[in-house]
């Protein structure tokens, strides 16, 4: 499923990724280039027509930094991004499809990268390895790009799953406020029918069920007390 701009990543503007969870990608892209001694690793997020790097490797010479937004125009990742597929570029110089690549100016030659997902399966952005010289990029490369995908991707599904919870308990919560139920037996004098409350007091039962419930009172007479109170009145009806 490739991502165009309709609206499809909506769901990046509703789950927000906290600071704990970032720190998190920060040391993945620090392994990540360390692993396999690239000078780049990234992680970025699609907020179109943007995309924006989330977390990039401590490592010297590497041209990003957290916080950089690029707009469309030809990037690697824009490709892995609208095409949903891994991309690998070996050395972008002498690739025609390449060779205009907006990396080159900032000396990233090779890339090799994957789409991250929403577990919905929207694009949440890429994970990335970029090279200053030409790189086949082995099975290694691979292996442990995957490896951090299917990491992140698990994180993105439970920071979905807690803000669905979250949404739940905040509509339970106001449900409850709204709804209040009158339950067990209620003590009635058979009499008078006031109610006795959980502090012994006998209250009116207009008053009882109006504290307990969203009811509200209106008096009349039925037809049957309207002549032993009303006899003038129920005469002339």
């Amino acid at each position: 499923m490739g991502i165009e701009d309709t609206g499809k990543v909506a769901i990046g503007s509703i789950v927000e990724v906290p600071e704990q969870t970032l720190a998190r990608w920060q040391s993945v892209v620090d392994v990540m280039a360390e692993l396999l001694q690239v000078p780049s690793a990234i992680i970025t997020r699609v907020e179109f027509p943007f995309i924006e790097v989330l977390r990039a490797a401590r490592v010297e010479g590497n041209p990003y930094d957290a916080g950089i937004r690029v707009g469309m125009a030809g990037h690697y990742c824009e490709t892995v991004i609208r095409e949903n597929r891994r991309l690998v570029v070996n050395h972008a110089p002498t690739d025609p499809l390449w060779s205009e690549a907006p990396e080159i100016e900032y000396g990233m030659l090779a890339y090799l990268g994957y789409p991250l997902h929403w577990p919905q399966g929207e694009v949440f952005g890429t994970i990335c390895v970029l090279d200053n010289r030409k790189n086949e990029f082995g099975r290694r490369y691979d292996a442990v790009l995957l490896e951090f995908r299917d990491l992140i991707e698990s994180q993105l599904a439970l920071l979905t799953l807690v803000r669905e919870l979250e949404a739940k308990n905040g509509a339970l919560e106001r449900s409850i406020a709204e709804v209040k139920v009158l339950r067990g037996i209620l003590p009635v004098c058979g009499h008078c029918k006031r109610i006795r409350d959980d502090a012994g007091y006998w209250r009116q039962l207009e008053d009882y069920i109006s504290a307990h419930s969203e009811a509200v009172f209106s008096h009349g007479l039925c037809p049957q007390c309207l002549p032993v109170y009303f006899p003038d009145e129920s005469d002339e009806d």
